[in-house]
C-alpha cells in the first residue's frame, strides 16, 4: 500500500444534546476550537417518515437541522473555512432516538454528503475512553464469520446464506492488499464459544455476515448464532459485548452485515449492537440501519475494503464504497452506517506497510539478537520524548505554542532546548520547567473524553496519570511504547522524559517499580535516594531512571541548551552523580533506545556523554537504536551511517530507520513469536 498522505480534512463535530421541551438543542464545532452559535433542531423530526426519494430526504434532512439561523450560518463559515471536513454526527446518549434517522442521506447541492470525496461521515459516540489507535503490525488480519444455521428457514423464516459465495465475494475483496492481508474464516458451527477462542488469536477486523433480532422494548439486540449441532442458537447483545470485553486485544473494526430476508429485515439488531460495541472499546463498527439486498451488501462490502486497503482511512472508504453504490443506483446506498472513535479516521497506518529500515547488512540477526538479549534479561530500554503516542503532547508541540505565545523570534520554533532557553533568559530559570509540566498536564487532559477527566484538581503530571487510570489511558493500544516494553519484565528502565508512564505500565504488570532521577545537578545534592544500600533491580523491583528529570522534582528537569551542557560536564567530572549500576547497565548490557530522532538533544547528549564515552565505548556487545528521520532534513542513509559511526566508531551499532510505532510493533511481533 502507499504512504498516507497528510490529512487535508478539517474537523466538523455537530452535536445534538437531549430534547429540551419542543426542541434539540444544535453545536456545530470546527476543528474542536472554533465553536458557534448554538441552534435548534425541531422536534417535529421525530418520527421520521420517508418520502422514498434518497435525494428528497436528504435535503429535507439538511433544511431541518439547519432550519435554526444560527446553524445554519455557522454551517456556512465552516463550509467556507474548509471546503473538505471531516463531519462527525454527534447524538448525545439522551437523544438516542435520534439514531434511526437516516443521517446518511444528508445531501447539500444533490450531493450525498455521506458519500462525497470532500465530506468523509460518521457518527461519533461519547464513550470514556480515549481516541482509538491506528493498527501499526503487519499482516491485517480478518476474520470473517458467516452465519447460516440449518434450521433458519424453517424455524424463523429468514434465507439461508450462500456461504459458498459469501465467502468468495470476501476473499476477491480483500485480494487488494495482497501480503499485507490475511483473512480467516470461522467455520461452522459458529458457536459464541468458538468466536471467542478464534478471537484470541488477535484480529483487526471482525467481519459478521447473518441474521439478527432487536427488541425496541427491551432495547436489546440478538445475533443468530449455532449450537455445536448447527441448529440457531439466538445470542443477546449482552453476552456478544461481554465476550468482546474479555478479549485482550479487540478489533479496529467490526463489520455487521444483516441478511436479506423474505419476511422482515433484521438489521434493526445491527444497529441496536454498534453503539454498543462503541461502548466495549471498538474503534470502528459498520452496520445496517435497514433492509440492505444481498447484491447491494456484496457491492459494498467489496468496494469499502478495497478502497480501505488504498489508504486505510475507514469513514473515507464507507463514503467511496457508497459513492459506488450510487453509481450503480443502488436504492439502499444510504443504509450502512459507521460509528467511529477514530481521531484522524486513520484504521491502520499505511506509513506501517513498508516497515522501518534496519541499516545493517542482516536486518534478521538485528532482531534475533535484540529478543535474546530481552529474553536473558541483559537489555536496557532507554526511552524517548517521541514515545508519548497519544497520551502527551510532543515538545515540538509544546515548543511551538511557546514560540507563539512568547513571541520568539527565531526560525527553529520546534525545537525545545533552543525555545526553553529563551524562555529561561528572558522570564527565568524555573519558568520554562514549571510551564513544560503544566503544558504536559493539561495536554493530558485536553486528550481525554469528558468522562476521564479528572474532577479534582490534580497538583502533578503522575497525580494526574493515576487520577485517570493507566488501563483507560492505553485502551485499545497494544502496541502502547510502555506495554510493550513493560512486558518485558526488565531489571532497569530508563527514560529522557518527566513523566511517569513507564512505572504505571510496570504495576499494572504486577511489578513494585522503584523511581529514581539523576542527581545531575548541585540543586539536587539534598535528595534523599529512593534506593536502599542493598537494592538491586530485579523483575519484581525493577527501577525506572529518569536521567533528565522527573516531573515530581521540577528542579530536575534538563530543557535547555545551558542544561544539557551542566548535565555533561557535572557527569564527567563528578561520576558518583550516577550510580555505578546505572553506568554498568549503560556499557555493559544491550542497549535500545525508543523514541528518539536523529536531531533530539537528549539522543545526541546520551551518545557523546554517557554511551559513546572513550572507556565504555569497547565493552558494547549491542546497541539498538530506532530513529525517527521524519523531520530529518536529508533521506542519505550513508549520511546517517557516518554519523553515527562517529559517535560509536568500532562499536556494533544497529539503526532502525523509520516511526517508533513501525518499531514497537515489529518489536512486539518479534518478541511474541518466540514466547
Amino acid at each position: 500500500m502507499p504512504p498516507s498522505p497528510k490529512s487535508d480534512y478539517a474537523d466538523l463535530e455537530v452535536r445534538i444534546f437531549s430534547r429540551q421541551e419542543r426542541a434539540y438543542p444544535v453545536e456545530i464545532t470546527l476543528d474542536g476550537q472554533q465553536e458557534f452559535q448554538r441552534g435548534q433542531l425541531p422536534g417535529e423530526i421525530i418520527p421520521w417518515v420517508p418520502s422514498g426519494s434518497p435525494l428528497t430526504d436528504g435535503k429535507k434532512l439538511l433544511d431541518m437541522l439547519l432550519s435554526d439561523p444560527a446553524l445554519q450560518n455557522a454551517w456556512s463559515q465552516a463550509r467556507g473555512s474548509a471546503l473538505q471536513r471531516r463531519i462527525r454526527l454527534r447524538i448525545d446518549p439522551g437523544a438516542a432516538e435520534l439514531h434511526n434517522i437516516p443521517w446518511e442521506l444528508l445531501s447539500e447541492d444533490n450531493v450525498t454528503l455521506s458519500a462525497a470525496a470532500q465530506t468523509p461521515f460518521s457518527r461519533y459516540l461519547p464513550v470514556a475512553l480515549p481516541w482509538g489507535n491506528t493498527a501499526e503490525e503487519r499482516p491485517i488480519r480478518v476474520l470473517a464469520v458467516i452465519s447460516s444455521p440449518e434450521d433458519i428457514q424453517s424455524q424463523y423464516n429468514l434465507t439461508p446464506l450462500d456461504t459458498i459465495l459469501e465467502r468468495q465475494t470476501l476473499e476477491a475483496a480483500f485480494s487488494g492488499l495482497g501480503a499485507a492481508a490475511e483473512i480467516h474464516f470461522l467455520e461452522a458451527p459458529v458457536t459464541l464459544e468458538r468466536l471467542e477462542e478464534e478471537l484470541r488469536q488477535g484480529y483487526h477486523i471482525l467481519h459478521y455476515l447473518g441474521h439478527g433480532a432487536f427488541s425496541p422494548r427491551r432495547g436489546q439486540a440478538a445475533l443468530y448464532l449455532q449450537t455445536e449441532g448447527g441448529q440457531t442458537q439466538i445470542v443477546n447483545d449482552e453476552a456478544v459485548i461481554g465476550m468482546l470485553a474479555r478479549q485482550q486485544k479487540r478489533p479496529s473494526l467490526v463489520f455487521l452485515a444483516a441478511c436479506q430476508s423474505a419476511a422482515r429485515s433484521t438489521a434493526d439488531a445491527f444497529l441496536g449492537l454498534a453503539p454498543k460495541l462503541v461502548t466495549a472499546g471498538v474503534p470502528a463498527v459498520v452496520a445496517m440501519q435497514d433492509f440492505v439486498d444481498m447484491e447491494t451488501a456484496r457491492k459494498l462490502s467489496a468496494a469499502f475494503y478495497q478502497r480501505l486497503a488504498e489508504h486505510g482511512t475507514v469513514d473515507r472508504a464507507l463514503n467511496e464504497a457508497r459513492s459506488v453504490l450510487l453509481t450503480a443506483s443502488r436504492p439502499d446506498a444510504a443504509v450502512p452506517v459507521l460509528f467511529m472513535r477514530l481521531k484522524s479516521g486513520q484504521l491502520w497506518s499505511a506509513e506501517a506497510d513498508a516497515r522501518g529500515q534496519v541499516l545493517d547488512k542482516n536486518p534478521r540477526a538485528f532482531w534475533t539478537t535484540l529478543v535474546r538479549q530481552i529474553q536473558q534479561k541483559r537489555c536496557t530500554p532507554i526511552i524517548g520524548p517521541r514515545a508519548f503516542g497519544r497520551v502527551l503532547p510532543s515538545q515540538a508541540e509544546i515548543a511551538a505554542n511557546w514560540a507563539e505565545e512568547h513571541s520568539y523570534p527565531f526560525t527553529n520554533r520546534t525545537d525545545m532546548a533552543r525555545v526553553a532557553q529563551y524562555l529561561a533568559t528572558s522570564q527565568g530559570e524555573a519558568f520554562p520547567r514549571a510551564e513544560l509540566l503544566d503544558a504536559m498536564k493539561s495536554g493530558l487532559i485536553q486528550r481525554l473524553p469528558e468522562a476521564l477527566r479528572p474532577t479534582r484538581k490534580v497538583p502533578t503530571l503522575t497525580d494526574c496519570i493515576q487520577a485517570v487510570g493507566w488501563q483507560n489511558l492505553v485502551a485499545d493500544d497494544p502496541n502502547n511504547v510502555q506495554r510493550v516494553l513493560a512486558a518485558f519484565d526488565l531489571p532497569i528502565y530508563m527514560t529522557t522524559n518527566p513523566d511517569s508512564l513507564m512505572v504505571e505500565a510496570l504495576r499494572a504488570r504486577g511489578a513494585e517499580p522503584l523511581r529514581e532521577l539523576c542527581r545531575w545537578g548541585e540543586q539536587l545534592d539534598w535528595l534523599e535516594s529512593a534506593l536502599g544500600p542493598d537494592y538491586q533491580p530485579s523483575a519484581e523491583n525493577p527501577l525506572v531512571y529518569h536521567l533528565f528529570g522527573s516531573d515530581e522534582q521540577e528542579d530536575s528537569l534538563i530543557l535547555t541548551e545551558d542544561d544539557y551542557f551542566n548535565f555533561l560536564v557535572r557527569t564527567a567530572s563528578e561520576r558518583d552523580r550516577i550510580p555505578n549500576f546505572i553506568r554498568e547497565a549503560l556499557s555493559s548490557t544491550s542497549l535500545m533506545f525508543v523514541g528518539y530522532s536523529l536531531y533530539d538533544w537528549e539522543f545526541r547528549v546520551l551518545l557523546h556523554g554517557l554511551v559513546a564515552s572513550r572507556d565504555t565505548r569497547r565493552k558494547f556487545k549491542h546497541v539498538a537504536v530506532q530513529l525517527d528521520l521524519s523531520d530529518s532534513v536529508s533521506g542519505d542513509t550513508a549520511a546517517v551511517q557516518s554519523f553515527l559511526q562517529q559517535y560509536f566508531l568500532e562499536a556494533d551499532i544497529n539503526v532502525y530507520w523509520g516511526s517508533m510505532e513501525q518499531f514497537i510493533a515489529e518489536l512486539r511481533e518479534q518478541w511474541e513469536a518466540v514466547k
